[in-house]
Order: C-alpha cells, then structure tokens, then sequence
C-alpha cells in the first residue's frame, strides 16, 4: 500500500456517491480545495481528517484500508441486507453473484 491507494480511495468514495470535490471538502469543513489536492497527491490527509473521512461516509479505518474491499460502502450495505437473510436465502444471492461473475468473464 503507498500514497497513490490513499489517493485513489478517497476518489473512488467520492465518486461512487457522486459528489464532488469541492462540495466534500466543505462538508469535512476544509477548504474548497482540499479533496482534491489530496486526490492529485498535493497533500495527504492527517490522521484526524481521514477518521472524518471515514466517519462521513460510516466506515471505519479498517474498511478504508482493506485493500479487498472495492468499494467498502456498497460492501458493507451489502452486508447488512444478508444479515437480515436467512441460509437458503443467502445462498441464492451467492449463487446469482456467481453467475453475474462468471458471465462478465466470459
């Protein structure tokens, strides 16, 4: 892991909840341009404004930094939604999702 995953985390989050830069950067109460120096690797977070970060979007650090995790907002919706499953149906979404992964690779 090095700086560019930071970078590219913090873009991949903003984008898949659709909002710009500058609008997050004020509602983390930075300046209008702070998300994106950080995206462009002008500057990097200090360790109290990645926990905002974090906590805007309701993932804690752990789940910014699992590099296995995509996208660790939709993963973690995701799982919600199957707690409240029970096993068979659990199993039916695993095995859509493995007929979704198997048809994209083909």
């Amino acid at each position: 892991m090095d700086k560019n995953f930071i970078q590219l985390r913090y873009a991949t989050i903003r984008n898949a909840h659709k909002m710009s830069a500058r609008k997050l950067s004020f509602e983390l109460g930075q300046s209008s341009e702070y998300i994106n120096q950080i995206e462009n690797g002008k500057n990097m977070p200090s360790l109290d404004n990645l926990l905002n970060f974090c906590e805007y979007f309701h993932i804690t650090p752990a789940e910014f930094f699992d590099e296995s995790m995509n996208y660790p907002i939709e993963y973690k919706a995701i799982i919600r939604e199957l707690n409240k499953m029970d096993v068979i149906e659990c199993e039916l979404i695993l095995n859509l999702l493995k007929t979704i992964n198997h048809n994209k690779n083909k």
